[in-house]
């Protein structure tokens, strides 16, 4: 019980000093004056999409309660809480006419004392027409996509039976402008890192969840779509200059842009939890490089009878949005504020032949200004 206590403390500590801290006046002698955040200063953001309709439902909270393939994305270390191993299949489509999909495959072994697993994520879109000063119109019918793709591989180790810790090694690839333009591409390394508390308050699971993503390298993208190219006047307008003319042997040099590494610290507490129906609360602090500090909350119903094959879920979760400044709000930004960052979502899962599942699941994500998106997955599982 002493442990649970210092582990409650401590979230309270990680949780509330740095608002504590931002309340103080401006005679502090410690407080920072200047905000040296990079807003929308990092690369490959499609990294913080997250994977499963029931783990994009629920947001980063979903890392304390995480005990199936989506482990692979959230925390790490929740491959040792997994019944038995887990495909799933995540498809987003996105706006713009781009989609996100996502794949993963794990396991645990040694009676769950370790867990691996394997998974891809994709982004982009292709076949766009290009358009310039001397074909506004696109209609050369040169066109062009971009591709960026993720790929890792996790292990995590149950230290004792209530701790484990996991860690995610990534391989992340950008490739832009590909097709008529000849493409530039980057590519980087990254770490995740994750580890999970639980035990019992009142005689309902509570758990706690730190876990780091996206440490790594950063992208500085390279190719022949970055070549310089000699401005040459078309003959019959010369106003209108044509960059796509007698290339010279020069190219483009670009910076090198950090990949979006966050910082998590979660609870969860199961206010009801027995044989056939659980209702878990969650909440989460999220520190960024691209942002500024946020929080986030979640809840999860489960049901699903003794003697049934069928169980549902409900879903939903909010998280505070730090960067819908006031200083930018238009029209369209003030009337989406009050539903940015919420998401909803359910699911339906269903048992047959003794050990297998079968789990569709659904997501509703709200972002803003730009909208709302739709998730879609489907697990097999064996428990």
């Amino acid at each position: 019980m002493r442990l649970i206590s210092r582990a409650v403390a401590t979230l309270f500590m990680v949780v509330a000093l740095p608002g504590l801290l931002w309340a103080q006046d401006g005679d502090n002698p410690v407080q920072i004056e200047s905000d040296n955040t990079a807003f929308g200063g990092s690369s490959a953001e499609f990294l913080q999409f997250g994977s499963g309709a029931r783990g994009m439902a629920l947001g980063g909270s979903f890392s304390t309660i995480v005990d199936d393939v989506n482990a692979l994305y959230y925390n790490p270390a929740g491959l040792t809480a997994m019944q038995g191993p887990e495909v799933a299949l995540t498809l987003m489509p996105y706006f713009a006419d781009t989609d996100y999909y996502w794949t993963g495959l794990a396991f645990p072994f040694s009676d769950g004392d370790f867990g691996l697993g394997f998974f891809l994520g994709h982004f982009g879109f292709g076949n766009q027409p290009i358009y310039t000063e001397a074909d506004p119109d696109g209609l050369s019918g040169e066109t062009y996509g971009v591709n960026e793709t993720v790929a890792g591989i996790s292990f995590a180790h149950a230290f004792i039976d209530r701790f484990s810790a996991g860690m995610t090694l990534k391989f992340i690839n950008d490739d832009l402008a590909t097709g008529a333009l000849g493409g530039a591409s980057a590519t980087a390394m990254a770490l995740d890192f994750g580890v999970n508390f639980h035990s019992e308050l009142g005689n309902r699971p509570i758990r706690l969840a730190f876990v780091v993503q996206n440490l790594g390298g950063s992208l500085s993208h390279s190719g022949e779509a970055l070549r310089f190219r000699d401005v040459n006047y078309s003959e019959s307008d010369q106003t209108v200059p044509d960059q796509r003319v007698d290339p010279p042997p020069a190219i483009l040099v670009t910076d090198a842009f950090p990949l979006p590494r966050l910082f998590r610290v979660g609870l969860n507490y199961d206010v009801i939890s027995n044989e056939s129906t659980t209702l878990a609360l969650m909440t989460e602090f999220i520190e960024s490089n691209n942002t500024n500090a946020a929080f986030g909350f979640g809840s999860e119903f489960r049901w699903q009878g003794v003697d049934t094959p069928v169980g549902v879920a409900l879903r939903a979760s909010y998280q505070t949005q730090p960067d819908a400044s006031e200083s930018f709000s238009t029209g369209a930004i003030a009337t989406s504020k009050g539903t940015d960052g919420l998401g909803l979502g359910g699911g339906l899962f269903y048992r047959f032949a003794g050990t297998y599942r079968l789990q569709f699941d659904y997501a509703y994500k709200n972002y803003g200004v730009l909208g709302s998106a739709n998730a879609f997955s489907v697990t097999f599982g064996v428990d």
